[in-house]
């Protein structure tokens, strides 16, 4: 099972950069077809709080509706200990609050790989990032 990241479904929102979008097309396909895969409803507001930004309000339900149509995409919550924890994570790691708390989901679903063009990943030695 892979974690999958905020800019997976951007990429996919947006169609740009080319390369990027056709490399988040195929994830999310796989998953489609049944590959098992873990996001987080920080992650899920991360992407509404980009559409929002970016004056596509319009399609907040669309994409919240696609999202839940995968049902191999398991969505997850972070508790208030993941939230805590993420702070120390956010720090020892020199990585943003909702990679840390992604990074801390992750652990407690016992996920070690993470689909994500975002290199600060690549400084957490417990993750692999997949961007394939």
């Amino acid at each position: 099972m892979r974690f999958v990241d905020a800019n997976v479904f951007i990429f996919l929102l947006t169609g740009r950069p080319r390369a990027s979008f056709e490399v988040s097309r195929k994830i999310m396909q796989r998953i489609l077809d049944g590959e098992e895969a873990i996001t987080s409803t920080a992650v899920l507001q991360e992407v509404v709080d980009w559409l929002e930004y970016n004056d596509r309000r319009d399609q907040v339900k669309t994409f919240l509706t696609a999202v839940n149509s995968y049902p191999s995409l398991r969505k997850e919550s972070a508790s208030w200990s993941d939230m805590i924890s993420a702070l120390d994570r956010m720090e020892s790691h020199k990585i943003d609050y909702v990679d840390a708390l992604s990074v801390q989901i992750m652990q407690r679903s016992g996920v070690s790989e993470i689909y994500s063009n975002d290199k600060d990943f690549d400084r957490v030695e417990t993750v692999s990032r997949i961007w394939e």
